[in-house]
């Protein structure tokens, strides 16, 4: 199982600022994640084979079949294995001594150009304002993510885990809190009325995982 395990889960989208980036990701195996080579501090690059390259200004896509993509670790702003529900049970398994008692916090989070709600875990029973910022200083877990980019709405993603690049995040704060809103650049230029993103206000979960 655990051969099964390391050469199966090798695939990852990569997305940057300006590009999505697929293909097999070289350095993964059964008890090392896209998020813990991320936060190796030698890993100054990804080493990616048969990619596919999308540009988000342009739609364009890039197809490399052949040699190796290295991508710039620093320039990440987020990552994600694509891996099938049965993998991913099967990684948590191996895993499950690692297990530490978490607190959940939803959370959206700014980092241009994309925003994303999602449920950031903090060592439970740990000061939150303390433990929070020190997650910025490597690559963090967010869990149910839902990313959206800022200037081409149709630009989402829908993921169970992204490894997200803390030194690209400028701004968290609680899951749409009571009073905010969002309004869109379009309906301002146009000289209508400002709409708002959401009307709902749901309380921020910050109940144990």
């Amino acid at each position: 199982m655990a051969d099964e395990l390391s050469s199966s889960v090798t695939a990852v989208e990569i997305v940057t600022r300006s590009y999505a980036v697929t293909g097999h990701c070289h350095g993964l195996s059964e008890h090392i994640r896209l998020i813990d080579l991320l936060n190796v501090p030698k890993t100054t690059h990804l080493q990616l084979t048969e990619v596919t390259v999308r540009e988000f200004a342009g739609s364009r896509e890039i197809v490399s079949t052949e040699g190796l993509f290295l991508i710039d670790r620093d320039r990440v702003l987020f990552g994600r294995s694509l891996e099938s529900p049965e993998e991913e049970a099967r990684r948590r398994e191996s895993r499950r001594i690692d297990f530490v008692e978490k607190s959940k916090y939803q959370m959206l989070v700014f980092a241009p150009p994309f925003r994303i709600v999602g449920d950031v875990h903090v060592i439970r029973d740990a000061d939150f304002s303390v433990a929070l910022p020190r997650l910025f200083e490597g690559f963090l877990a967010i869990t149910d993510a839902s990313i959206v980019h800022e200037a081409a709405s149709a630009v989402t993603w829908e993921s169970s885990f992204i490894a997200v690049n803390g030194q690209c995040i400028e701004m968290v704060c609680p899951s749409l809190p009571a009073g905010w809103s969002w309004h869109r650049a379009e309906a301002q230029e146009a000289g209508e009325a400002q709409d708002v993103a959401s009307t709902e206000t749901p309380e921020p979960d910050s109940s144990a995982a």
